[in-house]
């Protein structure tokens, strides 16, 4: 399990740059709005940016197994995968397995004469051939599923849209940063990929909204918060701001059972009211609130980011007692003895 989630998220961590240029760029594009050459070009490249997302994280994922013989491997799984219309996932799962069958290629036996032409030629050739195969194999059951999905995710309004927004936030608070954060996030990305925008908004409001909310807390009931909680209030927020949610986590290994569900409740509410207001996002949620202004319908946005924090803030600054603060100074006195 432990190197799945390193080879995932080296895809992953590749992959970032790719969406983010091209959401930026995207972004740009659709607030300038007018029709003329400049403004035509920059969402072009904007969209040829996020089609790479794919193919970037299937053959940086292969790369991760099988070092560099992966990556044409890779790579072209991934744009085999984006072209049969499997996206994201297609993705992923094509790069472990152009990962996996590089490695074996590498094992088989040749004579020292061929050794040569054995990782330009015949690594490639069979890796992307078998691997190309797969693909169509894997896209008869995943094409079908991405294209419910897919219609099911534009389809949604209202409530049901509510309670996308409010899942999605509420996993990425979760764990602030953990697995269950990481599961919602790459669903934010694979409709990202999609041309599907409101999931990656109620995931900026589920990576910031935590660290935030905490932050807040420590003001509203300072005298429930040890000094070195309220010392990491001002760094906890200032990492929410830039996408980082690990700020939240002090607060939550103090407290677990009135942290974790303060900040999962309210910022899946944050979340939802974003989502049900009309907030959308072709950027990625890592950038922070510092690209706000590329959001879609911003205003709207923050106002759901807004009352999630503040009913984080709230929740925790009520649940917290004072007591809670003596636990955790005589378990750090312990600690210290031990």
């Amino acid at each position: 399990m432990d190197k799945f989630k390193r080879h995932l998220m080296t895809g992953v961590s590749y992959m970032i740059p790719f969406v983010v240029a091209g959401g930026i760029l995207l972004s740009l594009g659709i607030i300038l709005g007018e029709e003329g050459f400049f403004v035509e070009k920059l969402v072009n490249v904007g969209v040829w940016s996020l089609q790479l997302m794919v193919p970037a994280i299937a053959g940086f994922i292969a790369y991760s197994i099988a070092d560099r013989p992966g990556l044409t491997v890779g790579f072209v799984g991934g744009v085999i995968a984006r072209e049969l219309g499997t996206g994201y996932i297609g993705g992923i799962l094509i790069g472990f397995f152009a990962g996996w069958v590089v490695n074996k290629l590498k094992k088989i036996p040749i004579h020292k004469s061929f050794q040569i032409i054995k990782p330009i030629m015949i690594i490639p050739v069979l890796g992307v051939a078998l691997t190309a195969v797969v693909m169509y194999l894997m896209a008869i059951p995943l094409t079908p599923a991405m294209t419910g999905l897919e219609n099911w995710l534009v389809s949604l309004k209202g409530a049901n849209l509510a309670i996308l927004g409010f899942i999605i936030g509420a996993m990425m608070a979760f764990d602030m940063g953990g697995p269950v954060n990481k599961v919602a996030l790459a669903f934010a990305y694979a409709t990202l990929a999609e041309g599907i925008y409101e999931p990656m908004a109620a995931a900026w409001v589920g990576i910031m909204a935590p660290p935030i909310g905490l932050a807040l807390a420590t003001l509203i009931k300072p005298n429930r918060f040890s000094k070195s909680e309220r010392a990491n209030a001002i760094p906890a927020a200032f990492m929410g701001s830039l996408g980082i949610s690990e700020g939240a986590i002090p607060y939550a290994v103090t407290t677990p059972f009135k942290v974790i569900p303060s900040i999962v409740i309210g910022t899946g509410i944050g979340a939802a009211i974003s989502l049900v207001l009309g907030a959308s996002s072709t950027i990625p949620a890592a950038i922070g609130i510092w690209a706000l202004p590329l959001v879609n319908n911003p205003i709207r946005w923050l106002i759901g980011f807004i009352i999630g924090v503040a009913i984080i803030a709230v929740l925790v600054a009520f649940l917290r007692k004072e007591s809670d603060i003596k636990k955790d100074q005589e378990e750090t006195e312990f600690n210290l003895m031990g």
